[in-house]
């Protein structure tokens, strides 16, 4: 069985060599904080591009675009004129969607829901009245020694 690299056309495979060959000559010659942040995508209209992983490289690539084309200019490749310089940040996985917490169930105090259901007592309308009540259900049980107090 061929391998995936031999069926590759000829021309495909200089042309990648070649824009690999020129991200190692910039390798070599830009600052080394700069190395693995950016490479070379393409040679087009006498313009080089180069693709960088966040727009922090971006800016400072370009700001070092005429050093990158003296450097290209003297290793021979004078019939490029122009950079230009693209943030292509690196794919990530998708990310999970945060789940809310589980908020524990809410408690009134024990003075609250005897307001509450003194409240309801006195509300003519049911369905406020019924709220009311339902609401001082949320008051702690009461232990037994709370009711010797």
């Amino acid at each position: 069985m061929d391998s995936f690299n031999s069926r590759l056309d000829d021309s495909l495979k200089k042309r990648a060599l070649e824009l690999q060959q020129l991200t190692n000559l910039l390798r070599g010659e830009l600052p080394p904080e700069t190395d693995g942040h950016y490479h070379v995508a393409n040679i087009q209209d006498r313009t080089l591009i180069i693709m960088t992983d966040s727009p922090v490289w971006t800016t400072r690539i370009r700001q070092l675009g005429p050093r990158v084309l003296t450097i290209l200019h003297n290793s021979g490749r004078k019939n490029l004129l122009h950079i230009r310089v693209f943030c292509r940040p690196a794919q990530s996985a998708p990310v999970e969607p945060v789940k809310p917490a589980t908020s524990p169930p809410r408690q009134i105090s024990q003075q609250s829901c005897q307001l509450l259901k003194q409240t309801a007592s006195f509300v003519q309308d049911e369905g406020l009245r019924n709220a009311l009540q339902k609401l001082a259900r949320h008051a702690p049980e009461k232990k037994a020694e709370d009711n010797g107090a």
